[in-house]
């Protein structure tokens, strides 16, 4: 009776191994899959904020862009706003630009000062010479050599 008794509790316990075992193998695959999440948790968290620091790092770059250009928008309202200001009191004297082209070709050209170094001689240009076909080409007909053009015929 003892024996038959043993024999029970040991496939009792067989089966409660195996039960255990198999609920090992569950949690170690549920484990396994909270690490790979956790992992792609932690790469997202990163990628935010790479992107989250380049975000800033823009925004201060436009900041300073829109700054600049507030700066160079004041200052040519300024200007504009002083013009204006002369353009209504009258005070707008404009300096005459001497003419020196008029000057230059109403003067002869004996009274032109001589040239320290003398012109250098100037080439007329050489035409080129037209290419010439390859030896040989002269026997046999190619399509780039063509005949002379045929006038069309007409029917009256």
């Amino acid at each position: 009776m003892k024996l038959l008794l043993l024999q029970k509790t040991a496939a009792k316990a067989r089966q409660g191994l195996g039960i255990a075992e198999r609920k090992a193998a569950v949690t170690r695959l549920a484990a396994k899959a909270a690490k790979a999440v956790a992992e792609k948790s932690r790469l997202e968290y990163k990628r935010l904020r790479k992107a989250a620091k380049q975000a800033k790092k823009l925004a201060i770059e436009a900041e300073s862009l829109a700054l600049e250009q507030a700066r160079t928008c004041a200052k040519a309202l300024k200007r504009l706003a002083k013009a204006s200001k002369k353009l209504v009191s009258g005070k707008t004297v404009r300096k005459a630009k001497p003419v020196r082209a008029a000057v230059k070709a109403a003067r002869p050209l004996a009274s032109r000062p001589a040239r320290s170094k003398p012109a250098a001689p100037r080439r007329s240009a050489a035409p080129a010479p037209a290419p010439r076909p390859p030896a040989g080409d002269d026997l046999m007909p190619s399509s780039t050599q063509s005949a002379p053009p045929t006038p069309p015929a007409h029917s009256l």
